[in-house]
């Protein structure tokens, strides 16, 4: 039989995400507040658990890129509006997931459902021959070739704003120094006859077991440390494996203090580590 017809559902609005935690600063639906407080003195769990837990602040962006967030000029307008083509361009890791399309059969606005997990994943420090370098990969080039590839592979983007961006990471990130020291030493390897070394990144917290002070990069020595693994042994599932041509495609753990700057580029331009177990309120 006909089923009778029945009105769409209303479309529910949340109304504008500005409320701020008297906390934190963090931006809120009024519906998120805690049951326990009032609308006229909301109050917040999801982001500091109402000031229970205090992070310290991310340090602001260097000048260049502080501008291309603030800035009206036709640059930072262009950033800002394809910010995650631009941090694509520059993230040191790619983004695996399997994403659900049949969400998007209809007309209405475009929705990213996904099934199951999100990952990223690392490649080698080269790419294989014949193929492209991306991610991670441009890092260890030349400044000039870097940006000719980033420009070749983004031929919708500013080659401007693309060379602002290289300048600031390569001087103020500490993962381009990391990686590229990482390159080195297995490159050293390579040249004494031991090919299939691979380089660990462990990232020096008070419970990881990895002294601060012990076999770091001498310029980046609070973000992690570089151990060569040449000995067959397991690496911890939480570190972050590099190799120079083999292993193929990694999957990075997302309790590693790297997780996020390593994709998250612009966002944290100067590599101040992500969330991870070993962290303290």
């Amino acid at each position: 039989a006909r089923q009778p017809y029945q009105e769409p559902p209303a479309r529910h609005d949340l109304g504008r995400m500005d409320i701020a935690c008297p906390s934190c600063g963090a931006l809120h639906w009024a519906g998120e507040k805690l049951s326990s407080s009032s609308s006229t003195s909301p109050k917040f769990g999801i982001c500091c658990d109402s000031g229970q837990v205090r992070l310290p602040p991310l340090q602001p962006p260097p000048p260049p890129i502080q501008a291309l967030f603030t800035d009206d000029s036709p640059q930072a307008k262009d950033f800002r509006e394809n910010i995650w083509k631009y941090n694509r361009a520059f993230a040191f890791t790619s983004l695996y997931v399997t994403e659900d399309h049949s969400v998007n059969r209809g007309r209405g606005e475009p929705v990213f459902r996904i099934l199951g997990e999100l990952y990223h994943r690392g490649a080698p420090l080269e790419p294989s021959p014949g193929r492209t370098p991306s991610y991670a990969q441009l890092y260890i080039y030349d400044p000039q070739a870097a940006l000719d590839h980033r420009a070749s592979l983004n031929a919708g983007l500013k080659r401007e704003t693309l060379a602002t961006l290289q300048a600031a990471l390569n001087e103020h990130n500490p993962y381009v120094r990391i990686f590229r020291h990482a390159y080195e030493v297995m490159e050293r390897r390579r040249q004494e006859g031991n090919p299939d070394v691979s380089v660990r990144l462990q990232v020096a917290t008070p419970t990881s077991g990895a002294h601060a002070r012990r076999r770091n990069l001498p310029t980046a020595d609070e973000v992690a440390v570089v151990i060569c693994d040449s000995n067959g042994e397991d690496p911890n599932p939480r570190d972050i494996v590099l190799y120079q041509r083999s292993g193929g495609l990694r999957f990075i753990n997302d309790l590693h203090p790297s997780y996020s700057p390593l994709y998250y580029v612009v966002l944290f331009p100067r590599g101040e580590a992500g969330w991870h177990p070993d962290l303290r309120m």
